[in-house]
């Protein structure tokens, strides 16, 4: 990371890489969206988690509607451009500097938006202290337990939806106010505080899981398509069946590491030369 990276990213809690895809690989990832079902899905529901387990779809949060769809089951499994951004290399030296050289990937999963949707509610900060989300920074170097790489497949306009989170609070000293308004009702000083964050096609978000955060409900004209990519340090495991693949795919030495289960004593950085 470049010094004025580190210092936006310690200071908002989130940072924008711009035009990390190229077309091709934008056009490569829409097609296996749409191979999974995902446009008849939206027109269905209008917005959804998509790549979790099955049985996730039926133990979801109460109201259910973000797990709602099976989109052939992982992300991970739609096809190839899916699999190629597992720690694409616009993006592993920014999960290396914020997790630690031995990251793993934790999940992997989509959301997609088409109309008018509801908000998701803010949620995380630095209080209370959860060590599995957790910022610190010491020594000139930074620590996330997990960090989260959003790769944008559409444009999200200034104003439309989507991710929006409190910048700063994952180095905040007391926790989200009970009285925080819903982020569809946001006026006086909370509207100025929340910050909605505009992207472009081929844009990378990467955020602390420590910061702040939600989305916006989505009103723009085109849909909101979006895939998240949980890095955690290499110790650490989220989700019991991390990280949401198929076995028998091809994973270059890099990839193949990442995806390697949580372990610490002689675990090798991603990065390191391949074994002979």
């Amino acid at each position: 990371m470049r010094e004025d990276e580190r210092y936006l990213f310690d200071l908002n809690g989130y940072l924008v890489l711009h035009s990390v895809l190229s077309r091709e690989e934008l056009n490569a990832l829409h097609d296996e969206v749409m191979n999974a079902g995902i446009d008849t899905a939206l027109s269905e529901h209008g917005y959804l988690h998509a790549g979790f387990p099955a049985h996730y779809y039926d133990s979801g949060p109460a109201g259910g509607s973000e797990y709602r769809y099976v989109a052939q089951s992982y992300l991970l499994d739609w096809g190839p451009a899916t699999r190629s951004l597992v720690a694409h290399p616009g993006v592993a030296d920014y999960i290396a500097a914020l997790v630690g050289a031995a990251y793993r990937l934790d999940h992997a999963y989509g959301v997609f938006s088409r109309g008018k949707t509801a908000p998701h509610a803010l949620h995380n900060g630095a209080v209370p202290f959860d060590p599995s989300q957790m910022y610190h920074c010491t020594g000139g170097e930074i620590f996330n337990s997990m960090i989260v790489v959003q790769f944008a497949l559409t444009d999200v306009r200034p104003g439309e939806g989507g991710f929006c989170c409190i910048p700063g609070s994952h180095k905040a000293a007391f926790p989200l106010p009970s009285d925080l308004p819903f982020l569809d009702e946001l006026d006086g000083e909370w509207k100025s505080v929340v910050r909605h964050v505009p992207l472009r096609a081929g844009d990378v978000l990467i955020f602390t899981e420590a910061v702040a955060h939600g989305a916006m409900g989505w009103n723009g004209t085109g849909d909101r398509m979006a895939l998240l990519y949980k890095y955690c340090h290499g110790a650490m495991q989220w989700e019991r069946e991390s990280p949401f693949v198929t076995p028998g795919h091809h994973w270059t030495p890099r990839q193949a590491r990442v995806m390697t289960g949580p372990y610490v004593g002689g675990r090798p950085p991603v990065d390191s030369p391949p074994e002979d």
